[in-house]
């Protein structure tokens, strides 16, 4: 029962990291390389796109700090792409800590190794 507990707290702390936990290696090492580069995507893009709404409400006469006005620019700009990145972020790290609770609950059944 402590695996089962255990991995998907880790999981979702840092998605992969139940997988590893459970010892599947390759599957957890994937899912952290994934989720990182996921995230650094997500996060490189939003700073893009606040760049740019702010340069547009400079543009269009905001005075500095005006957040409502970048706001408004953010908005004007659509964030389809920031939105898709965000939803397959969610549905991964979900994947992760789903399967680091299966794959704990099936370590647990196992009879442990007495060396």
């Amino acid at each position: 029962m402590r695996k089962a507990i255990v991995s998907p707290l880790l999981s979702l702390l840092v998605p992969g990291m139940g997988q590893i936990l459970n010892r599947q290696l390759f599957k957890g090492s994937l899912l952290v390389a994934a989720m990182s580069l996921l995230f650094i995507i997500l996060l490189a893009f939003g700073m893009h796109q606040f760049g740019q709404a702010v340069m547009a409400a400079q543009e269009a006469g905001a005075a500095p700090g005006d957040f409502a006005a970048v706001g408004a620019q953010m908005r004007a700009q659509g964030a389809t792409w920031f939105l898709v990145l965000g939803g397959l972020l969610a549905v991964l790290w979900t994947y992760a800590v789903l399967d680091a609770y299966r794959g704990g609950r099936a370590a647990d059944a196992m009879p442990e190794e007495k060396n």
